[in-house]
């Protein structure tokens, strides 16, 4: 009987150290399900001005690139597109044409800190898959 408490146990141990790494990775479907929110947000952000919608569409296009680019496992160049997507939002941050009151809804703001969670993200699928984050 304690054979088979002794290798329960170590296989037990074994299957532990094996899993605990794969629990706390980051998954393109994990990436995807954040991208997703980012967009539910872009569609909802409040722009003004007379180029909105086109500016709305600009921003949804560079998250549906950096969406593809997930997709086809190239997580540097995901990265770019939301680096891309973040420089048009500070524009329009800078011009005072996205909501920056949190009371109002989503804020430009909280579009940056939402781009640099799925960055964060990004790096860590491009170490798991290379060895080596992303330089620019």
């Amino acid at each position: 009987m304690k054979k088979k408490i002794s290798f329960a146990a170590i296989l037990f141990a074994v299957a532990m150290l094996v899993a605990a790494p794969m629990a706390q990775a980051t998954t393109v479907t994990e990436v995807q399900a954040m991208l997703a929110s980012l967009k539910t947000k872009t569609e909802t952000v409040a722009i003004t001005g007379k180029q909105a919608d086109k500016e709305r569409a600009g921003l949804l296009g560079k998250l549906n690139e950096a969406s593809l680019k997930v997709d086809q496992a190239k997580f540097c160049d995901a990265i770019q597109k939301l680096n891309n997507f973040k420089t048009s939002v500070n524009a329009l941050i800078t011009a005072g044409r996205i909501n920056q009151d949190s009371t109002l809804g989503t804020t430009g703001t909280e579009l940056l800190a939402d781009a640099d969670s799925i960055i964060a993200a990004l790096n860590e699928l491009q170490v798991q898959s290379t060895g080596a984050a992303c330089t620019f």
